[in-house]
């Protein structure tokens, strides 16, 4: 029966169309991204995502992966999902956490996690139904998000110059994918240069920028310590990260089944990603050392001095949005509250 099962689904995806019987019960979902097939966020994303999906709706739902913007651009799948061009999207949340969903920029504010499972975590309680991040931006916007998958914590992972203390920050060429990492480098002093991540190599290569605002998942999936000899570790300047998004249109033409195995595909697929990349961050950093790079690890005055430089602007970020009239204050105390359990 496996096997066939194999074959039906195969002859369904090649698009046939003489035995629409055969393949009725196979609903094909178009999964797009922006990350090559390599990348950490494919491999251990959106792979996983979809052989718990389909395993858990019991073969009635069958994915085509889009990776690397073959279905469109990482700042347009927003649109391309709400459009139901794509049924599955991936983006990254930089490019959504303007006016689209604003409340998503938490995850790009400094000084309040330390690691990716307290992120998925509180952000999955957030934005389900009911939570304020749900009820306030995803569902207008008619958006639901099936997975979070944070990065560990960013700050200056690759540089041309030497990062021994806060005050080296000050006038350096920061890269920063948009969003709020643009305030937290204002506040120190730094120049914001808004760059794609695939340009990043040659950027520092140049001097176009002198440091990166990435972890070092990202430094190593980039082969940035071949042209960036030194780094910092040990304080959060954020932690972005990538989002699966579905219509809720989409969403509600679904059978129960293929609903409830999306959602559940979704935070088993959180969850696997934040362990992945927690317990391999070290190893990355490791890996960077060996590989020649000086990493300064932000001591505990620092990481103080950091957060006090930086703290005005979630203060900033969440009055801003409260008299636009989102719930941005509350949404910041029960962010933390999360992340504090």
């Amino acid at each position: 029966m496996e096997i066939l099962s194999k074959i039906i689904t195969a002859f369904c995806l090649a698009g046939a169309s003489a035995t629409p019987a055969l393949c009725q019960d196979a609903t094909v979902m178009r999964l797009a991204t922006h990350l090559s097939t390599t990348s950490a966020g494919v491999v251990q994303g959106d792979n996983f995502f979809i052989a718990t999906a389909e395993k858990l709706s019991g073969g009635t739902l069958k994915f085509q992966l889009y990776p690397g913007e073959q279905a469109g651009k990482a700042t347009q799948m927003f649109d391309l999902v709400k459009a139901g061009a794509v049924d599955v999207g991936e983006t990254a949340s930089a490019y959504v956490s303007g006016d689209k969903l604003p409340l998503i920029g938490i995850l790009e504010l400094p000084g309040l996690a330390d690691g990716s499972c307290a992120v998925s975590k509180a952000m999955t309680k957030l934005g389900t139904p009911g939570g304020p991040v749900y009820e306030s931006d995803l569902k207008p916007n008619g958006i639901r998000i099936l997975g979070y998958m944070p990065y560990p914590p960013y700050g200056p992972a690759a540089s041309r110059t030497k990062i021994t203390s806060v005050d080296d920050l000050k006038g350096l060429k920061m890269r920063v994918a948009g969003g709020l990492m643009e305030h937290t480098v204002a506040a120190l002093g730094g120049v914001s240069v808004k760059m794609a991540s695939p340009e990043v190599y040659e950027g520092l290569g140049r001097g176009t920028i002198d440091t990166v605002l990435f972890s070092f998942l990202s430094v190593k999936d980039y082969d940035l310590q071949s042209v960036a000899h030194f780094g910092t570790t040990g304080f959060s300047f954020g932690t972005p990260g990538d989002i699966l998004m579905i219509s809720e249109s989409k969403f509600q033409a679904l059978t129960t089944q293929q609903q409830e195995a999306l959602l559940e595909a979704g935070r088993q697929t959180s969850e696997h990603w934040c362990k992945y990349v927690d317990e391999t961050e070290g190893s990355n950093i490791d890996a960077m050392s060996k590989a020649g790079m000086e990493i300064h690890k932000w001591t505990p005055e620092q990481a103080a001095e950091l957060r006090e430089k930086t703290r005005p602007v979630s203060d900033e970020w969440a009055q801003s949005l409260d008299k636009r009239g989102k719930p941005a204050t509350a949404v910041l105390k029960a962010f933390r509250a999360e992340l504090s359990k």
